[in-house]
């Protein structure tokens, strides 16, 4: 009957022992995920920041743009030249291409950039949604850090009824290679961005 007893003890330390290393294995491979997932989300936002720089820039460049090209409009339009005496023909001219010159350049300044803020805005999206996505984990991911106590029944007389401190050393519970992916397996598909 005593050694019965004893079995039985020795059997409910190895399952506690089993179960406090697998709290262990699956609160350390949980901090791992949420780690991963914050250094992507860092990722994430430094490319949000990266191209918000070069889309407000844009923006400002737009503004003051539009801005010189109405002032420029207008003066084309319905700028008269004040100069006392009588002004040469070729000045006139020379006065109004060069406020045409001026024009077209503000429209192309406008022109580009628009077309810079709406590219640095769309290649920042192609970065966040095809480069750096969260790595989420699936079902199977998740199933594969867990443990059932079926596995601790399978590892065997000799590590189910192990005496605590003896000759063995600290158990090295051993995960069934059918009962899913395994963690190795979980470490390299999170670690792939």
């Amino acid at each position: 009957e005593a050694i019965g007893l004893a079995a039985g003890e020795v059997f409910d330390y190895n399952r506690e022992n089993f179960n406090f290393d697998n709290d262990q294995r699956l609160l350390k491979e949980k901090t791992r995920l949420q780690m991963q997932c914050e250094r992507f989300r860092l990722f994430r936002a430094d490319i949000s920041d990266l191209v918000e720089l070069t889309v407000s820039k844009m923006n400002m460049y737009h503004a003051v743009a539009a801005l010189l090209l109405g002032s420029a409009s207008t003066l084309y339009t319905e700028g008269r030249m004040h100069v006392p005496g009588n002004t040469p023909p070729w000045y006139i001219d020379i006065y109004f291409i060069s406020i045409a010159g001026c024009c077209c350049y503000l429209i192309l300044a406008v022109w580009l950039s628009m077309y810079a803020s709406v590219a640095s805005h769309s290649y920042g999206v192609r970065l966040r949604t095809r480069f750096v996505r969260l790595p989420i984990p699936s079902l199977a991911q998740l199933s594969a850090i867990t443990a059932k106590f079926q596995q601790f029944e399978s590892q065997g007389v000799s590590n189910i009824l192990r005496v605590p401190f003896g000759p063995k050393g600290t158990n090295s519970w051993q995960v069934k290679a059918g009962d899913g992916p395994g963690v190795d397996a979980l470490r390299a598909a999170a670690s792939s961005p």
